[in-house]
């Protein structure tokens, strides 16, 4: 006994061929075209003279046109050139700086070395000993020194006469 609460579609076994349906589940080879129907090339309208004229022309490009075409294309040709002229200039810069900072490092590098090797060769209390001894000088007295405030500089410089001393 069929299931009354099951559906059968008619229709899932049709194709859709051209604007008619066809039973079956497989669909069925086309109709070939006689022969003579297809050897024949298609049909044109006919065209008039002037319509025709119009079709060559827009087809044509202007000497203007021409003219306008090439002088953009110089344009963007020279504005090529300068942009990889300018390029190469600045990639020329850029290796001169380099090449600038490399020998500046190497001068400081070798500056530091020199000061460092100068100031190894002075014997500090040599220099107190000739500048006692020799030249006569002496360390100052309590009154000779006068202190000032420096606004976090590391000296002082004078602009005028220190006040109290003549």
């Amino acid at each position: 006994m069929a299931n009354p609460s099951r559906r059968v579609s008619s229709r899932s076994d049709y194709y859709y061929r051209g604007q008619t349906y066809v039973s079956g589940n497989t669909v069925r080879k086309l109709e070939r075209e006689p022969e003579e129907e297809r050897r024949q090339p298609p049909r044109r309208k006919k065209v008039s003279a002037s319509t025709q004229k119009n079709r060559v022309k827009a087809m044509q490009m202007s000497r203007g046109y021409v003219l306008f075409l090439a002088f953009i294309s110089i344009v963007a040709l020279g504005l090529c050139v300068n942009y990889l002229r300018l390029r190469s200039h600045l990639t020329t810069q850029t290796a001169a700086i380099a090449s600038a900072e490399s020998e500046l490092s190497q001068l400081k590098a070798d500056n530091d070395a020199l000061y460092n090797t100068a100031m190894a060769s002075v014997d500090l209390e040599q220099v107190r000993q000739i500048a006692i001894s020799e030249l006569g000088m002496q360390y100052p007295t309590e009154e000779q020194i006068i202190t000032f405030d420096t606004a976090g500089n590391s000296y002082v410089r004078q602009y005028q006469d220190v006040p109290g001393t003549k």
